[in-house]
């Protein structure tokens, strides 16, 4: 069950270039997301070796997460190792038998499951996971192109809630959220985190400085609120 002991922690998704990583340091951001091994192939001209850099050249006290597909545990541990992140973030169909694998063989590095929010039925499959990861990360599924996470839509907050409810794992809410929509998001599911990948670019597709500041001060805001109304309570 989620509790509000300090401000929403926010994870900005998609990062491709130090410029970006350092500018999110700067803002306070908690982690920085390095999508690697899509099924589509490299985001924004991100390589493994160009994500391994940037997490080189950043000052400590940041979380580094890789986001990823890969469907085996041997793979996703040796992609880590390369990239030297502390967090790695698994969306499509990895095994659940597999995690355990990960945990033998990488116990300092933590967990993130991504589950799809496509109907009440997610409740299950989260409570399925809860056991052997350290947060999951809700997101939206886009039935008309099959992408799981970075589809610029949201999902029904209110399984989200309950989600969040009635796991005992740290819950991030991703999937549509912007500058101008978070507030409403965390004020109606209370997550532990919050991440933004496509909210935070233009029209045409590129990371916007101004958006991703912007998303930070709401989701600020937005954590003031919602301890306000919890001390009223």
């Amino acid at each position: 069950m989620q509790e509000n002991l300090r401000p929403v922690r926010i994870q900005i998704a998609g990062v491709s270039s130090l410029e970006e990583a350092l500018f999110l340091e700067r803002l306070g951001v908690d982690a920085l997301g390095f999508t690697v091994r899509l099924p589509e192939g490299p985001h924004d001209g991100l390589t493994e070796a160009k994500a391994r850099s940037i997490i080189q050249a950043l000052p400590p006290f940041i979380a580094t997460v890789a986001i990823t597909y890969v469907d085996q545990a041997r793979e996703a541990i040796e992609l880590c190792r390369y990239l030297g992140v502390t967090v790695l973030q698994l969306h499509g169909d990895f095994p659940s038998g597999e995690l355990e694998m990960i945990r033998v063989a990488a116990p300092h590095l933590k967990i993130v499951r991504a589950v799809a929010v496509t109907g009440p039925e997610a409740l299950a499959v989260a409570r399925s996971y809860e056991r052997r990861v350290d947060a999951l990360i809700l997101d939206t599924f886009d039935p008309s192109t099959g992408r799981r996470g970075a589809t610029g839509k949201t999902h029904d907050w209110n399984v989200s809630a309950a989600i969040a409810r009635n796991v005992r794992v740290p819950v991030i809410l991703a999937g549509g959220l912007t500058p101008e929509n978070v507030a409403t998001a965390i004020a109606t599911v209370r997550p532990w985190a919050v991440d933004v990948h496509t909210g935070v670019e233009d029209g045409e597709g590129r990371r916007d400085f101004g958006r991703m500041r912007a998303f930070v001060e709401a989701v600020r805001r937005a954590s003031e609120d919602v301890a306000i109304a919890d001390a009223a309570l």
